[in-house]
């Protein structure tokens, strides 16, 4: 479980415009549901994941080094700074996003990236380079996952390890399958603790599919199969790991 115990007192006021790590995501398929659901219902729909989401990164939030903002189907979620607290609040809050989600039948996907922000709560001012990088790759992708802009991944090289998984393998962007560091959400269990959660994820992609049909059902299937691919690679490399300590 993620220890909140905080060693250092290096990190900015958020008032100060300071390098931050973000996520940007936002819901799949809202278009269908403004059309489909009345008003009401979109909107008990949003609350019930804002009013579940808000309770399951509340242990995070401790301490004050981690911000969210929700607009209709977007989310941004930002933290103070670029060290290994930072790294760790981003990815188990980015697990905390999906596992929300998926549980719910809301499909998302989302980027990290990093860069000089600004969040200024009072001013509702939230912009700056980091954002538009993550929008921007964030519309390119083919699957529901969660994907390391460039400009982050030295900062996931750095601290990335068994209990915060990435991998560098391919995934699927707007052109075909690239090779980009993105969070194995499904080896990081309910405790946000190293686990897996693949069988049960498969559960909710199987729901989300019995409310589609055609090209949406292409995101479930690519998902499923780099789902099934990150747990392949990463016990493969877990295993060459103790082989050498060994």
């Amino acid at each position: 479980m993620l220890s909140l115990n905080d060693n250092s007192n290096n990190h900015p006021q958020w008032e100060e415009d300071a390098e931050r790590l973000i996520l940007y995501a936002d819901f799949m398929g809202f278009k269908s549901r403004i059309f489909s659901k009345s008003h009401a219902e979109l909107k008990r729909e949003l609350e019930e994941f804002n009013n579940q989401f808000t309770k399951k990164i509340s242990p995070l939030q401790k301490g004050d080094y981690l911000k969210f903002v929700q607009f209709s189907d977007s989310i941004l979620i930002v933290v103070n700074g670029v060290d290994d607290k930072m790294f760790n609040l981003i990815t188990k809050a980015s697990v905390c996003l999906f596992q929300v989600s998926m549980s719910m039948g809301i499909p998302i996907k989302g980027v990290i990236s990093k860069g000089v922000f600004t969040y200024d709560k009072k001013k509702e001012l939230y912009f700056g380079k980091p954002l538009v990088d993550a929008y921007l790759l964030h519309e390119e992708l083919k699957f529901y996952g969660i994907v390391v802009h460039h400009t982050a991944e030295s900062v996931i090289k750095k601290y990335r390890d068994a209990s915060r998984p990435y991998l560098n393998t391919p995934i699927y962007l707007e052109r075909g399958k690239v090779s980009h560091f993105h969070l194995c959400w499904n080896l990081i269990n309910k405790n946000l603790s190293k686990g897996d959660l693949t069988s049960e994820i498969e559960k909710w992609l199987e729901k989300i599919s019995e409310t589609v049909s055609g090209y949406p059902r292409m995101y479930i299937d690519r998902t499923i199969e780099i789902l099934e691919a990150d747990k392949k690679d990463f016990d493969q490399v877990a295993e060459e790991n103790d082989a050498e300590q060994n």
